[in-house]
């Protein structure tokens, strides 16, 4: 049976229980293997001998190969019933030393926190999308739990038009309904409402949203954007001249 190299007290302290620090060998001589129940703790093997570590609070341990693994962030690997984790050693801003966290406002959604080391640097997703947590990814609003999409974006999806009594049909997707809004104050970007609630997007420079064909459209195509851009540029004309 291969050795492991750890002292009874120094192994309680990182793991938490004597149970937990039983002698465990070494399935192979040499590679990296996921705890038994830890998410965060693995046992290194080099020639036969056998060390429990553990990763980076805040970290998990992704078993890539066989005998191959390394710590990474939680979308990354796949705990299962490796439920049990160390303390969090976290600090004032950090939740753990590594990791992405939200904000905490439901309003501003779109920063996030990246810790590491236990020092956060705030991080801004693309414009109308906010952090999700579970994936680590910018995501829709309206699909992060911990956002109010309405208050992120300062827009919220007027209810259904009806004709005759009877709501008007609208567009649907896999996702739902959809209904779409030129955004209030620029012709450049639009709403599109996913079962009543708002999703930005932006056309960009030189067109505008064409609320007739729910596209991005020439400014030429969409008389009331036309008229608007032709006096911004007789404006900024003027005060070039004064």
């Amino acid at each position: 049976m291969f050795k492991i190299l750890l002292s009874a007290t120094l192994c309680v302290a990182m793991f938490g229980s004597l149970a937990h620090c039983a002698v465990r060998s070494c399935p192979a001589p040499n590679g990296r293997f996921a705890d038994d129940d830890q998410c965060d703790a693995y046992l290194e093997c080099k020639e036969g001998v056998g060390e429990e570590k553990l990763c980076p609070d805040g970290l998990l341990f992704n078993q890539r190969t066989k005998n191959t693994g390394d710590c990474t962030y939680l979308p990354f690997t796949t705990c299962k019933e490796r439920t049990r984790l160390q303390p969090a050693n976290g600090t004032a801003e950090c939740p753990r030393q590594f990791g992405f966290y939200n904000s905490g406002d439901p309003k501003n959604c779109g920063v996030y926190k990246n810790c590491a080391h236990g020092e956060v640097t705030l991080t801004k997703c693309p414009e109308g999308l906010a952090f999700n947590v579970e994936s680590y990814q910018c995501d829709w609003p309206d699909l992060v739990a911990e956002c109010d999409a309405e208050g992120f974006l300062g827009f919220t999806c007027p209810p259904p038009e009806t004709v005759d009594g009877a709501e008007k049909e609208v567009d649907t997707s896999p996702e739902g309904e959809l209904r779409y809004f030129r955004h209030p104050n620029t012709c450049k970007k639009y709403f599109v409402c996913v079962n009543g609630h708002p999703r930005l997007y932006n056309c960009g420079k030189y067109l505008a949203f064409n609320v007739e064909t729910k596209l991005c459209d020439f400014y030429t195509h969409v008389p009331e954007c036309y008229a608007l851009l032709k006096e911004k540029k007789a404006a900024a004309a003027a005060s070039r001249q004064a």
